[in-house]
């Protein structure tokens, strides 16, 4: 405890520049161990010190700060610490709008780290709220994150800025943050769909295909998603078809994007973010209007083909259950069904989900062997 306090005085912002290069160098090791960030994390003025080198006019030395931060705020409790430290200091080291300004800025070298330590920030729940408070202060600033991250080319530095796309998850996990991402006033869920489907980045991929799921969730937008002009459903189903061919009578259902796919068309490759696709769909599965709705555009027909890749080719167990639970419900006229609403007219006795949790890896067991 009392080395690493010692290093504060050498990461002060006018002391020598490389003094402060081998403190910081030292701190950055120590922030990759849990005893090594328990420490910094028990001593404010250390923290203070790494806020201040962030600001420092040798990138080497910022860039390591910046660092630094990406590995002392990724866990929950210890990201907690962090914002509220920046937030309580005086002057405030306003770690969200500096993280926020750096991103945007198209000539920023440190762009990508930024988007990294924001992205832990916003993955903790408790925070969104008063990060989204923070981003909405300027009403230029989510369109300006929304627009780095939809232009491949947006920073001229190289920067990837493919985290943006789990911040844009993290903060659509509160009702507010998906409100925004699908108010007209920014159209970010438009700038972002292309994404679902993006190979370069499994980290934008998944990131967007999170959106897409949490947006799915609120019972609210599935008008929204499923609307005959939005190209929602299609970002949904996209990574989930293949190149078989279809019947003109089963084309004719599909959307156009989705007719007569190359040969050389394949699936999403990550068993994690197809089962999250699969869940979009169910969660879609909700109401008598939604269901409707997916049977006129050919899920049905999808998952047919899709289920039969999964159980001989890819064979993950998860993703053919995932499957089978939509296909389950598609497959059954409403009047079996019998409710509008499965989410508030359904309620399963704890006792009854074990055992159907229970048959349904017996029962996906046996298609696989």
């Amino acid at each position: 405890m009392e080395t690493v306090r010692e290093l504060v005085q050498f990461m002060q912002p006018n002391q020598r520049l490389d003094l402060k290069a081998v403190a910081l160098t030292h701190v950055l090791g120590l922030t990759g161990s849990s005893e090594g960030k328990s420490a910094i994390l028990s001593l404010d003025e250390m923290l203070m010190a790494i806020f201040g080198l962030t600001f420092d006019e040798n990138q080497t030395v910022a860039k390591d700060a910046v660092l630094s931060l990406i590995n002392l705020t990724a866990e929950e409790e210890a990201a907690i610490k962090v914002f509220q430290l920046a937030k309580q200091l005086q002057p405030a080291f306003a770690i969200v709008e500096v993280a926020a300004k750096e991103i945007t800025n198209e000539q920023s070298d440190l762009a990508d780290p930024w988007s990294m330590v924001l992205s832990n920030l916003t993955r903790v729940e408790s925070l969104v709220h008063e990060i989204l408070d923070t981003l909405e202060k300027d009403d230029q600033t989510l369109p300006r994150l929304a627009k780095a991250f939809a232009q491949l080319d947006y920073n001229k530095k190289k920067a990837k800025l493919h985290y943006l796309a789990p911040i844009f998850c993290n903060l659509t996990q509160v009702p507010r943050g998906r409100e925004l991402c699908c108010h007209r006033k920014y159209q970010l869920l438009e700038k972002l769909l292309p994404f679902a489907s993006f190979e370069g980045s499994v980290v934008r991929r998944g990131g967007t295909i999170g959106i897409l799921k949490n947006v799915c969730f609120d019972t609210v937008y599935h008008d929204v998603i499923l609307n005959e002009q939005s190209s929602i459903l299609v970002a949904i189903l996209q990574p989930l078809c293949g190149p078989e061919e279809f019947s003109d009578e089963d084309n004719e259902l599909l959307p156009i994007e989705l007719q007569y796919l190359p040969e050389s068309k394949t699936r999403e490759e990550d068993p994690d973010l197809r089962k999250m696709l699969l869940e979009c769909l169910l969660q879609l599965c909700s109401t008598r209007r939604s269901r409707e709705v997916l049977r006129s555009r050919g899920v049905y027909e999808i998952l047919r083909e899709y289920h039969k890749w999964e159980a001989k080719v890819a064979k993950d167990s998860d993703c053919l259950l995932a499957c089978e639970n939509v296909v389950d419900i598609l497959i059954k006229k409403e009047e079996e069904i019998g409710l509008d609403n499965y989410k508030t007219e359904v309620e399963v006795p704890a006792e009854q989900s074990e055992k159907f949790v229970q048959e349904d890896a017996a029962y996906v067991k046996s298609l696989l062997d």
